[in-house]
């Protein structure tokens, strides 16, 4: 690791003990609802992905693998959730070494393990997982055929690919910026019809689908009431992960979402 990593890491990790600090929390002593406001990146937070946690169909014994994991918030909750053992692969060094950090702060370290990895080439053998997750990646992605073709070589046979992702609805264009790109020229955000297209040609057979847009919408409507009546932001949130930009990117993803130009969906498929 160069010494520009290190620090990063150090810096981030910095930055959240002393947002927990500022709360009254210690490192010592947190569970992960503590962390929620700045592992969980995507929208929704935990309220979206309570409600996916069941459909991985993965219990004790079970490994499921996160792909773009990020630091770590999903993986953990799933971990806790279910007893399976969460491997989670990104290839922000900063972020997946901080999130292994967080991961000892409450307890998860032996059952959560980060590695920085191209989620398109993960280093692991076929049929390795009982279950694949994917939490807001595809739109990052030059070629997300290739994540999905990797989720399908990992997946072991009547395994689930949970993708839990923003899609492009109507022929308007978005409100920029968005954490995945700063213009629509640069947007990989895809149609709904799109990833069931990918899902279809990988091998994938579809499973059940699920509309979460009502309830990011009410999401981001009670968070920005709850910023209003404090006067700002709280210390720990994703300003520390995404930077000064955070606040633009929340009200476009939140006045696209009202807009109907994106909606937020909860795809699964499976592996034959």
């Amino acid at each position: 690791m160069t010494d520009v990593a290190i620090a990063q890491e150090e810096n981030l990790r910095t930055r959240i003990a002393q947002a927990l600090s500022a709360q009254g929390k210690t490192t010592d002593a947190l569970v992960l609802e503590d962390l929620a406001g700045v592992d969980e990146l995507h929208i929704g937070g935990l309220e979206t992905i309570r409600p996916i946690v069941g459909s991985l169909g993965v219990s004790s014994g079970d490994v499921t693998l996160d792909l773009g994991s990020g630091l770590g918030g999903p993986a953990r909750f799933v971990a806790r959730e279910t007893g399976s053992r969460e491997v989670g692969v990104d290839l922000s060094a900063d972020t997946t070494l901080a999130g292994n950090e967080l991961s000892g702060w409450v307890g998860a370290d032996e059952m959560v393990q980060l590695e920085v990895a191209d989620v398109c080439h993960v280093p692991h053998k076929s049929e390795s997982f009982d279950a694949v997750l994917s939490v807001h990646v595809h739109m990052f992605l030059q070629a997300p055929a290739q994540m999905f073709a990797e989720a399908f070589r990992l997946l072991k046979p009547g395994g689930r690919f949970v993708v839990l992702d923003p899609v492009r609805c109507g022929d308007g264009d978005l409100h920029y910026p968005v954490p995945s790109a700063s213009v629509a020229d640069a947007d990989n955000i895809l149609r709904e019809t799109e990833l069931k297209t990918l899902a279809a040609t990988t091998g994938f057979r579809p499973h059940t689908r699920s509309d979460f847009s009502a309830l990011a919408i009410d999401w981001f409507g009670a968070t920005f009431a709850r910023i209003s009546k404090m006067g700002g932001p709280p210390p720990l949130g994703l300003h520390l992960v995404m930077g000064p930009d955070f606040p633009t990117f929340a009200l476009n993803a939140f006045q696209n979402l009202q807009e109907e130009k994106i909606a937020l969906l909860h795809l699964v498929f499976e592996k034959p």
